[in-house]
């Protein structure tokens, strides 16, 4: 439901310039800077000191906008760069100014005529805008005539030259395959998960790019070296690794879970910071999982493979703990034993689904949904599924 104080058009036009800004990296050099909300929405930079190109984007919902002589898009635009002129922030024409527009511009108009095209005409494009500067009496639009006739006719000329104007661009959905597009050393079946992992790193980037106030630029090496990054992950010995930041927001009192992976863990003793691990060990497997069959990263029963193993190894080392216990039920003996097969699984164990797998809460997290399961597949405390078993006849 929208309402008179909705923000939703300015929030996409936020989004736009983000997702926008990392299309446009792919398509430059690597070797250029960019910056957001520095000089302009985005600029590209050869050095700190020289910006190559300053670019307005301007995001429509409304599929039929048009950019016209009198557009504010325009007109506004033109005022920022003429202020930046008149200021002496660009050096024209060694600067490209670009206006991107999901607007499309009217035929022979200004913007028409400054698109970089064959047909590309700034002289007349010129004249066309001082015709507007002189007869029109536009309120909204005066501090931009002002702007531009504050420069001299020799500037004017310069600043119309050195603007190219890109219309009808993609909207903030439509540019998503495009930048899919520049993923060229991306198999095509991965691109889709490349991409998303790519765009949640960027949005993260340019964040803090803003926070600092646009201070530190963003390389294209940089991006281009996260691409890689992500796309060793999709090998054939790799997966990707998407939770290791994963957060538990409400997490219940650990006397109140009694979920089977946790009674195991009281049962022998562990202390609460480490049962507080072990869960969030859980939910990071958890999720880590179902991403990757969600994504068919998985070979047909590759986790219950994996899973066997998992059984396989604690089984072995479960049996040579008991063959040295002494045969009896001490209490304090069954939870000794269990603790020590339960820090086997958290600190020596390595066992990896494929061989680049390192993170350690695939594994640690995959014993914790065994543990979960009912009956549990693997157990800490010796005598634990015989008292399970005990308790459910009971009951």
């Amino acid at each position: 439901m929208s309402t008179g104080f909705s923000a939703g058009s300015q929030a996409l036009g936020y989004l736009y310039q983000a997702r926008y800004a990392l299309y446009l990296v792919l398509t430059n050099k690597e070797e250029l800077e960019l910056a957001v909300e520095s000089l302009d929405d985005i600029t590209f930079f050869e050095d700190e000191n020289n910006p190559l190109e300053l670019l307005q984007l301007k995001h429509h919902t409304n599929t039929q906008a048009s950019l016209t002589d009198s557009s504010s898009d325009l007109w506004k635009t033109i005022r920022v760069w003429s202020t930046q002129l008149q200021e002496n922030k660009i050096s024209l024409p060694d600067t490209l100014l670009t206006l991107v527009t999901t607007a499309e511009a009217s035929a022979n108009s200004a913007a028409f005529l400054l698109r970089p095209v064959k047909a590309r005409d700034s002289k007349r494009a010129w004249q066309k805008l001082l015709e507007v500067v002189n007869k029109s009496d536009s309120k909204s639009l005066t501090k931009s005539f002002e702007a531009f006739k504050a420069l001299n006719s020799i500037q004017q000329k310069q600043l119309i030259d050195s603007i190219q104007i890109i219309d009808s661009s993609p909207d903030i959905i439509d540019i998503i395959p495009k930048i899919k597009e520049k993923l060229i050393a991306v198999r095509r079946e991965h691109r889709d998960a490349v991409y998303e992992r790519l765009e949640g790193w960027w949005f993260a980037k340019v964040v803090k790019h803003l926070r600092d106030n646009s201070v530190n630029f963003i390389s294209g090496f940089e991006v281009r070296d996260k691409i890689c990054e992500i796309n060793d992950q999709f090998k054939p010995d790799a997966l990707p690794i998407d939770f290791f930041d994963l957060e538990i927001p409400n997490q219940p009192e650990i006397s109140q879970d009694n979920r089977h992976f946790v009674a195991q863990l009281k049962e022998i003793a562990v202390q609460n910071k480490r049962i507080e691990k072990a869960i969030l060990d859980y939910y990071r497997a958890f999720e880590q999982r179902s991403r990757w069959a969600r994504e068919e990263l998985l070979f047909g029963g590759e986790i219950e493979q994996y899973e066997k193993r998992l059984i396989d190894e604690w089984e072995r080392y479960m049996l040579a703990l008991q063959d040295e216990m002494p045969k009896s039920d001490d209490e304090d003996e069954c939870k000794k034993v269990g603790r020590k097969v339960f820090n086997w699984m958290e600190q020596n164990a390595d066992i990896r689904i494929r061989s680049q797998v390192t993170e350690a809460y695939v594994m640690r997290g995959s014993y914790h949904i065994l543990a979960d399961q009912n009956p549990p597949r693997v157990h800490w405390h010796p005598k634990f599924v015989e008292r399970l078993s005990q308790l459910l006849a009971t009951t």
